[in-house]
């Protein structure tokens, strides 16, 4: 039997896939994608450009106007989904944050 934890993981895997096997990025696929970027990364802005091959990201570190310190990375589209997932931290914090995550994304739709 799985646990809440485990089932909102798994559900949020399947729209991580999906968000990315298709081709047009909707404004609530960039909106998740977003949100797991921003929390693993603890970024207080993320802008996602999807290109052909690859989905470029540049984020600004939480405490931190600058553009110097502006994170930037080139992923192949191919491995954009694997990314993503891997970004997705099982712990307690990471279980509150995507439970409610998902249950925003469940009213929006």
């Amino acid at each position: 039997m799985q646990t809440e934890s485990q089932t909102t993981i798994h559900a949020l895997y399947r729209l991580i896939e999906e968000g990315c096997s298709t081709t047009s990025n909707s404004e609530r696929t960039l909106q998740l994608q977003k949100a797991i970027l921003k929390k693993f990364f603890k970024a207080s802005d993320v802008e996602i450009t999807h290109l052909q091959n690859e989905v470029t990201i540049t984020m600004r570190p939480m405490l931190s106007d600058a553009r110097s310190t502006e994170i930037n990375l080139e992923i192949p589209k191919k491995q954009f989904s694997g990314f993503l997932q891997n970004c997705i931290k099982n712990d307690t914090k990471g279980e509150v944050f995507y439970i409610n995550m998902m249950r925003y994304f469940a009213t929006q739709s």
